[in-house]
């Protein structure tokens, strides 16, 4: 899935990203069942601990914040559980289609640029988005990017170059194509800031049980600083299609490593199942139902949605690339954050286009209050989402300072 809402800049909100607040637990999720081809001999899950907990998280999903002259004041509401916060049901939804990475999935640490992307458009045109001032408001979500690294620099310089740039992202979405490294000195382990991770081996691996103690190691050397949203196997959609593994399989191993995960005992650690807001048109012939491992499973929702600019030759607004995504995961009664998003520039456009449609997709965004909003500033195979002109760079950049 991929794409877009709203106007004037505010205040910029100084010092360090929202911090997130522990408070008693909340239940974790545990196993369900599974309807699709039987999955390969599996052995036994781990065993999710019992008890509950629960997370109080700093809302900036909540927050106001107010400019003062002569000095910056801050007030924020703390959001005790986040499991309704969709927002309003879009009135209408249309494509937000998705390509999701290719390739069998082996175990390494240093991820590709192409990992994670998402969208295979088949949109018709319709009318771009207007013009629109910058972000205005109150933003009530947790902006962030994908992280890329260039000319050799390594990933804590990137990450510095990207705050430099948008100012500093309040999140980080992070990529490892194979199983994780180690947390402490790996690119996830950033400081003062929200994280999305994702990670990646194969269902049959994983219901063996072959990497039980890594995982249980690397979720448990996680820290309990602030929220980390991980993800195993983003984007399964085109693994399914290619034949590498059933859904059937992909739902048992995720239930297992959610199984791992719980052990850890950690509150900050989110289970976030991610798929292609493609996936929800029913023209991709897919099931969500066939991915998902179930509420009991889940905590968060991540979706991948774009606007393909070269392909569309269009700016499509932001209900038509997110409706779909939003009340899916209203429906379902989860939190959601939009994990990838982002559009190449539509021909002829210098920048000054995307810029309106990147202020249009934020306000849009900002009043559904999601967890988190990655943009995903790279470039790969199927276009190139870099922001590089100052237009579409001061847009972003006024949503995250805000």
């Amino acid at each position: 899935g991929w794409a877009e809402g709203a106007p004037a800049a505010t205040a910029t909100l100084p010092g360090p990203p929202p911090e997130d607040v522990r408070a008693e637990p909340r239940t974790r999720p545990g196993a369900g069942g599974g309807d699709q081809p039987p999955p390969p001999p599996v052995a036994p899950a781990p065993t999710p601990p019992g008890g509950s907990r629960r997370r109080w998280r700093i809302a900036v999903a909540a927050a106001l914040v107010i400019a003062v002259a002569g000095g910056g004041a801050a007030v924020a509401t703390l959001r005790p559980d986040p499991t309704r916060q969709a927002g309003e049901a879009p009135r209408t939804a249309g494509p937000a289609q998705s390509a999701g990475p290719s390739g069998a999935a082996t175990p390494a640490a240093t991820p590709s640029a192409e990992q994670g992307l998402g969208g295979k458009p088949g949109a018709s045109p319709s009318a771009s988005t207007g013009n629109t001032p910058g972000f205005a408001g109150t933003r009530l979500t947790l902006p962030g990017a994908s992280i890329g690294v260039q000319n050799g620099e390594s990933f804590g310089q990137a990450l510095s170059r990207s705050d430099r740039t948008f100012g500093k992202l309040r999140m980080a979405r992070v990529f490892f194509p194979g199983l994780p490294p180690a947390w402490n000195g790996s690119r996830a382990d950033v400081v003062d800031r929200t994280v999305v991770v994702s990670f990646k081996a194969s269902p049959q691996d994983i219901n063996s049980g072959k990497y039980d103690s890594r995982l249980s190691s690397w979720f448990a050397s996680i820290p309990r600083e602030h929220n980390v949203y991980w993800s195993y196997f983003h984007e399964p959609e085109d693994d399914v299609e290619r034949g590498a593994f059933t859904t059937a399989a992909y739902r048992t191993a995720w239930k297992r490593v959610a199984g791992l995960a719980n052990r850890a005992g950690n509150p900050k650690l989110i289970n976030t199942l991610i798929l292609m807001c493609w996936t929800l048109d029913p023209k991709s012939g897919r099931s969500f139902d066939a991915f998902y491992p179930g509420g009991d499973v889940i905590e968060t929702l991540g979706w991948d949605c774009y606007n393909w600019g070269a392909k569309w030759k269009r700016y499509a607004p932001p209900q038509e690339i997110y409706g779909e995504m939003i009340s899916k995961s209203k429906a379902l009664g989860k939190p959601w954050g939009v994990a990838e998003t982002g559009s190449d520039l539509v021909p002829g456009d210098s920048g000054s286009g995307r810029a309106n449609w990147i202020r249009s997709m934020t306000g849009f965004l900002n009043g559904q209050r999601p967890e988190f909003v990655a943009y995903y500033n790279q470039v790969v195979s199927q276009g190139d989402f870099r922001l590089l002109d100052q237009p579409s760079i001061q847009a972003w950049k006024s949503f995250c300072v805000a």
